[in-house]
């Protein structure tokens, strides 16, 4: 199921305040299921959408339904801690903003649009519909990213922006940090399977071509259209995730290069090609 496939948001303006929280449970739909039902019966807890609730006056309560329950817990801040500080849990010292977001019988342009919408930004999905971006203070952002009117990669306020500029719905918030104890392991989790996700995808479509390549019906130029397609998508991910290890502190360098590698590798076998079918 992809992010874009999941069920429509209901027009929610629900702000964290006090001691709420914004819980995210994460895991399959069959995994969350109960856990799902018990906080939607518990009072003053706000369902948004699947997996994903806001629950006011957090508690003893609260915490015991989610017991064993793979979920990461958020609350509102004000502050945004500098980047360069030097902490042991660099995770629980950062400050994040998530995006939820749907659409309602979505088209396979829509769908297309969105994942590729996903690999442009600076977040990281936490489950389907929902990503989770990082906060930087101005300066930081500026140096990391670029600037607003040159930037390389998208922020959570441009995606939702952008989200529903293609028909979808969406909900923001800003300024949070993780208030459970394993939240950090459950986000670098996250980052570490994102990345998977898009450079397995990516590795798929190239050993798809190779094998392209092999059927002597298949026109060179369609395959080196292909290529082309491919090369703009490795850019893409290149630029996201080698700015992953001041993002996110992932280091995907060594997965880059071997995608690279393969790419090069695919380029010179259509070229081979090419040159024996014009003997």
């Amino acid at each position: 199921m992809t992010e874009s496939s999941v069920g429509v948001l209901a027009p929610i303006t629900s702000e964290l305040k006090g001691n709420s929280r914004l819980v995210v449970l994460l895991g399959s739909l069959e995994g969350t299921k109960n856990t799902s039902k018990k906080l939607s019966l518990i009072p003053d807890v706000e369902r948004l959408r699947r997996g994903l609730f806001i629950v006011h006056g957090y508690s003893k309560i609260h915490s015991l339904t989610l017991e064993g329950q793979p979920a990461i817990s958020f609350t509102k801040t004000r502050e945004i801690p500098s980047f360069r500080k030097k902490v042991e849990d660099v995770y629980s010292n950062r400050v994040y903003a998530i995006v939820s977001f749907s659409f309602k019988n979505p088209t396979a342009k829509q769908k297309k649009r969105v994942e590729r919408l996903i690999r442009k930004t600076t977040g990281v999905r936490l489950r389907p519909g929902v990503i989770l971006f990082p906060i930087f203070r101005a300066k930081e952002r500026r140096r990391i990213i670029g600037l607003e009117d040159d930037k390389a990669l998208i922020d959570s306020k441009e995606f939702s922006v952008l989200i529903r500029e293609i028909g979808g719905n969406s909900i923001r918030w800003s300024r949070l940090r993780i208030m459970n104890s394993n939240g950090s392991h459950h986000v670098r989790q996250a980052v570490e399977n994102t990345f998977v996700r898009d450079k397995h995808a990516l590795e798929e479509k190239i050993r798809n071509l190779r094998e392209r390549v092999k059927d002597t019906t298949v026109p060179i130029r369609q395959l080196q259209k292909t290529y082309t397609l491919l090369s703009r998508n490795f850019r893409e991910l290149k630029t996201k995730w080698i700015l992953a290890e001041k993002l996110w502190f992932y280091d995907a360098e060594k997965a880059l290069k071997r995608i690279y590698n393969l790419l090069i590798n695919t380029r010179r076998i259509i070229t081979s090609e090419e040159s024996n079918r014009m003997k």
